[in-house]
């Protein structure tokens, strides 16, 4: 989960249009974390196995899924702007240990 997830409920609930950023932002983070993963775990195995010239297309796969890393995050920040805009208090939504509680 998360750790912003309750200032999505809250933007869900009041109906803010921050909440397609912050989805897509969470979406485009977490595809481009999962994809980089992904290339770094199979980038060894396909040198090894010397098939093709694979070191430029794994060097742009793993550039393209940091981009995605990036505008994930622009997003987010975008849609934390419009909830700052519509008057909500987005530090009191962010978890401070990171399960759910707060200190």
């Amino acid at each position: 989960m998360q750790p912003d997830h309750k200032l999505y409920l809250e933007m869900a609930r009041r109906g803010s249009r921050g909440r397609w950023f912050w989805l897509a932002g969470v979406w485009l983070y977490t595809a481009g974390l999962v994809g980089i993963c992904l290339v770094l775990a199979v980038w060894p195995v396909m040198f090894y196995l010397s098939f093709g010239k694979t070191g430029i297309g794994y060097a742009v796969a793993l550039l393209a899924m940091a981009g995605l890393v990036v505008l994930g995050s622009l997003l987010r920040r975008v849609s934390y702007r419009i909830a700052l805009g519509e008057g909500l208090d987005i530090t009191r939504y962010f978890d401070e240990d990171g399960k759910g509680e707060k200190k």
